[in-house]
């Protein structure tokens, strides 16, 4: 039976609610009212951690509130991942999502987070990988390389840690060559970069940045690059599409994301802040010589590439039988 009670209650919630709604698009439209942090998943000075540094400078003047990095490192990104995945999605609090951070959410059976747990704001770009071979351990072409892939033994390679980029990258490019090899995990990249370099292992995939360094170094030898076109750090080095290997193209892209059911304007804001540091000369005059390339999505465009990266390393995963049980 609908009695005036019955009316009263209802007209009273619809207008409770009416004015949540209006109170929360206000809050967002003000957003932000205090301080904003980045969540970053490594140690301060890697690569995450250098490129939002230099975006909170911009993006702080853009929303007129301190940008702060706080470094979160552990679990190949999944301390900070868990963080950022259960903190209030009021925009506060934004996770840098880079590539070793979504492999997590489909190497490790307990990762209590995933990919759904967030929403993409922007992607920025990031660093192509580079293939090093020890010429210490007597490989320096291509030639000689997959000789010693298609060998019985196959060839040994390192990388900074199970499921990591360089890992599964290496991995992918074995099968695509037809080769084997035996993986030997380190802490990071520079202790893999350096077993290279004293003939411990024969072959890594690192980034392009980190792969400059070393063009000096007569104990290895860069032998290409995964982006589309020749780097400008390396510029005599070819691409994986010019040896023959066109499938093998990862890189290390980063990117920022918030908790579910963040508001869009908060996502708008933040978004259009970044976008504007990175087209920054500055910004580009300090990482463009180190290879980084820019790669602005957003929206779904973002959203689809995000899910064809999981989908990419899911399959690597799963073929190779790679998992990490915590």
């Amino acid at each position: 039976m609908i009695t005036r009670r019955n009316v009263l209650l209802g007209t009273t919630a619809a207008i409770s609610a009416g004015l949540l709604t209006r109170v929360s698009d206000a809050r967002a439209a003000e957003w932000p009212v205090r301080p904003i942090t980045i969540n970053i998943g490594n140690a301060p000075g890697g690569d995450d951690d250098t490129l939002s540094r230099f975006l909170a400078q911009t993006a702080s003047e853009e929303l007129g509130q301190p940008v702060v990095i706080e470094n979160r490192a552990g679990g190949s990104t999944t301390v900070a991942g868990s963080a950022v995945a259960g903190a209030k999605p009021d925009g506060y609090n934004i996770l840098c999502l880079i590539t070793a951070g979504l492999v997590q959410t489909v190497l490790r059976d307990n990762l209590q987070y995933g990919l759904d747990d967030f929403v993409p704001i922007v992607e920025i770009g990031g660093y192509p990988l580079a293939l090093i071979v020890s010429a210490k351990a007597g490989i320096t072409s291509i030639d000689e390389l997959m000789a010693v892939a298609k060998s019985p033994d196959g060839v040994t390679f390192a990388s900074g840690g199970v499921g990591t980029v360089g890992h599964l990258t290496s991995t992918m490019f074995l099968k695509e060559a037809g080769g084997k090899g035996v993986h030997v995990s380190y802490k990071n990249n520079p202790e893999g970069i350096q077993a290279l370099a004293g003939g411990f292992t024969q072959m890594i995939f690192a980034s392009a940045r980190e792969a400059a360094l070393l063009k000096d170094d007569p104990n290895v030898r860069v032998l290409a690059v995964t982006s589309p076109a020749r780097t400008t750090n390396l510029p005599n080095v070819p691409t994986t599409a010019e040896i023959g290997y066109p499938q093998v193209n990862s890189r290390v892209w980063y990117s920022y994301a918030a908790p579910k059911g963040v508001p869009d304007e908060v996502v708008t804001k933040f978004s259009a802040a970044i976008v504007k540091g990175v087209k920054d000369p500055k910004f580009q005059e300090r990482f463009t010589p180190l290879s980084f390339q820019t790669d602005i999505k957003t929206g779904d465009e973002l959203t689809a590439f995000l899910k064809a990266e999981q989908d990419k390393f899911r399959k690597v995963i799963t073929e190779n039988n790679i998992r990490l049980n915590n």
